[in-house]
């Protein structure tokens, strides 16, 4: 390997090492934060915040086209005011028009929202559709537990972040950059990358199942963390090969 080429590899060693320690005290100086808030959280007396929010939707319709729409909106009806099937849910009720000025329980699914009540009424020639959705509750207990796995994940991502700057240093040494030390820090640190992808697979997962407020938000996987860990396995067995081809060379010498 000519000197040039041995120059650009310790400069890029030398940046890379001085740039994974500055992301190496953030991680640090983020989880001490993180690790605050979620204390303070804890401290806070039972379920000490809860926040519950509900949405809103109205729909227009022609009065013509009312019907036809409903029965394929609705999946379901109950009348809650009196007089009504009672809170008997009922299929019969879906292709004609339902009551008005009078709150319903059904099922609409719209977009991505779920509405559980609504009001019908009359304006004009249109038929206008007040639509709830059941009251979405996010408590502070659930909070903690997303806090918590954000603190595990930074805390891995710091530790990968070390031992990627102990890479970059040992790139940046005097020598041939294919060495037993280089490999062995560059497996090392495609190993630090497993605690990585999964407290951050474990966090966007709880973090997903808070926004939803206790719905199935589904299982999140960071991929692309799985796929730099392979990659960085693969890049250590091409770099021991280069070490068995530097210590034949040097041999041959």
């Amino acid at each position: 390997m000519n000197n040039t080429t041995l120059l650009k590899v310790r400069r890029f060693g030398k940046i890379g090492a001085l740039v994974s320690l500055i992301l190496f005290a953030a991680a640090l100086l983020l989880a001490a934060a993180v690790t605050v808030g979620t204390v303070w959280l804890a401290a806070l007396p039972g379920d000490g915040v809860t926040v519950s929010m509900t949405g809103s939707a109205e729909i227009r319709v022609g009065s013509e086209s009312f019907p036809g729409l409903w029965s394929i909106l609705a999946d379901s009806v109950a009348y809650a005011a009196d007089g009504g099937p009672g809170d008997a849910q009922s299929e019969a009720y879906k292709p004609f028009l339902p009551p008005e000025d009078q709150e319903i329980r059904v099922g609409l699914r719209l977009f991505s929202s779920d509405f559980s009540s609504a009001v019908i009424r009359t304006q004009g020639d249109q038929k206008v559709i007040d639509a709830v959705t059941d009251p979405s509750v996010y408590r502070v207990n659930d909070l903690i537990l997303v806090l918590a796995a954000g603190i595990a994940f930074l805390l891995s991502a710091a530790a990968a972040l070390w031992l990627l700057r102990a890479l970059f240093r040992a790139l940046a040494a005097d020598g041939s950059p294919f060495s037993e030390a280089v490999v062995r820090k560059m497996r090392a640190f495609s190993f630090a990358l497993i605690p990585v992808a999964v407290f951050s697979s474990a966090g966007e997962t709880l973090a997903s199942a808070f926004l939803s407020a206790g719905r199935d938000g589904g299982i999140c996987i960071q991929w692309g963390v799985a796929a730099a860990f392979l990659i960085t396995l693969c890049l250590a067995t091409v770099f021991r090969y280069g070490v068995q081809l530097q210590r034949e060379s040097d041999e041959t010498l």
